[in-house]
């Protein structure tokens, strides 16, 4: 399709037609489809990407210009009992021809009759509990191109059953086909050296269907008291490729792997105490050696409520995250340090500050994070996030992204809803 795929599908069709405005236009569009509720909503976005450094491979861009549309088509039937979501989202990259993107969010059909549920359809769940590193959160793939924090997942294709028992909901998965994670291009910045090459994985031998190879997931989700926990199980292509050299880049490999994760969080007072573990088997290591490990993370969220007699709350952060397969691991976080604050200034803007740091205790290589943002109007969003790499090696020892420090600025404007 190329020409930027189409100027990303023509920006999802100008955000499907900017929502469908008229009320009108949309009660006669849920008579149509004899449905109780009818309403197109999402959102626009600007952005802006500046590096301080000037990049350190050839062929790479020094800054990013982009816009992205996500919108929503949501449909209600029988009281809301059973809803239609359809969320495709697009981005055109004026950088890295791979960020120049389409996917599909969420084109699923939810249903609740009593205590059972179900999904059919792709669809993005998140699980876990922790701010920074999600171990547990194992459905849906990461979509690297769009953002470098693990926060960004394409939509994954799946059958999902759900029970509500007095504790909690026990929900069982069936994902017929694997999402293939996304990486920048040789003209991206945020990317390894080499390049991975995303035209050419390589799958486990006993995943003989490849990308047909269906995964089968498990986990509970329930309350109890002042503790909300998680249990999980997961068997099938694991999301974390490692990489085999060639000389096309780096080719990703995925393998069968099985994992069992525990996801807890505990309520005291102002306090929330989190933690995430999991147990993984099947998974080859940096080194490229077949390792079972154990991994876990977790820490406390403390708030500050009124600070210096304003309306603001404070949260003050401070997480470990560790990994039994120390610097053969493909995590980043192995044995790290993290902390930081999150602030709500109550505002009619509702304008929050995020940021967050950590240290690998092993080289003492450092990152920072920030995340800010504020409304504008009753339609406008302004958003700041931006990343730093400090102390992250020199000559051949050098990090991939030790020249890659940003700041993204975003401007949104909301639709619908």
């Amino acid at each position: 399709m190329t020409i930027r795929l189409k100027l990303a599908l023509v920006l999802l069709a100008i955000a499907l037609i900017v929502g469908v405005k008229s009320a009108k236009a949309q009660s006669v569009a849920a008579e149509a489809l004899g449905a109780d509720y009818f309403e197109i909503f999402g959102e626009v976005e600007l952005e802006a990407t500046g590096f301080f450094s000037n990049p350190q491979f050839a062929g790479q861009d020094r800054d990013d210009f982009s816009i992205a549309a996500e919108p929503t088509v949501l449909v209600e039937w029988l009281g809301g009992d059973v809803v239609f979501r359809f969320t495709p989202f697009a981005r055109f990259s004026s950088q890295d021809s791979r960020r120049t993107h389409a996917d599909v969010r969420e084109l699923k059909v939810d249903g609740t009759f009593g205590d059972f549920s179900f999904t059919f359809g792709a669809d993005t769940v998140f699980w876990g509990k922790t701010e920074v590193v999600h171990l547990v959160d194992i459905i849906n793939q990461t979509d690297q191109v769009e953002a470098i924090d693990d926060e960004a997942r394409l939509g994954q294709p799946m059958i999902r059953l759900g029970y509500l028992t007095e504790f909690g909901e026990l929900s069982a998965f069936y994902m017929p086909y694997f999402r293939e994670r996304t990486f920048p291009g040789e003209s991206g910045r945020l990317r390894s050296n080499p390049a991975v090459d995303t035209e050419s994985p390589i799958y486990d031998a006993d995943a003989e269907a490849e990308e047909f190879t269906p995964s089968f997931a498990l986990r509970f989700a329930g309350s109890f008291g002042d503790i909300d926990l998680g249990v999980s199980g997961f068997h099938g292509l694991g999301r974390d490729p490692t990489f085999v050299p060639s000389a096309t880049g780096l080719q990703p490999f995925y393998e069968i792997i099985n994992q069992v994760g525990i996801d807890a969080q505990y309520t005291w007072e102002a306090t929330l105490f989190k933690f995430e573990g999991i147990w993984r088997e099947g998974q080859r290591n940096l080194a490229f050696e077949e390792e079972n490990f154990v991994a876990a993370t977790g820490g406390f969220e403390h708030t500050l409520f009124g600070v210096a007699d304003t309306n603001a709350d404070l949260g003050i952060i401070a997480e470990y995250a560790w990994d039994s397969r120390g610097n053969d691991s493909l995590s980043a976080f192995q044995d790290d340090l993290i902390g930081g604050f999150r602030l709500a200034l109550n505002d009619e803007e509702d304008t929050t500050l995020l940021l967050t740091g950590s240290i690998d205790t092993n080289d003492a290589s450092m990152t920072t994070r920030l995340e800010a943002e504020t409304r504008i109007g009753e339609n406008w969003k302004l958003l700041a996030e931006g990343q730093g790499f400090f102390n992250s090696g020199s000559g051949i020892n050098k990090s991939p992204l030790a020249d890659d420090s940003f700041l993204r600025v975003k401007l949104k404007y909301f639709f619908g809803g």
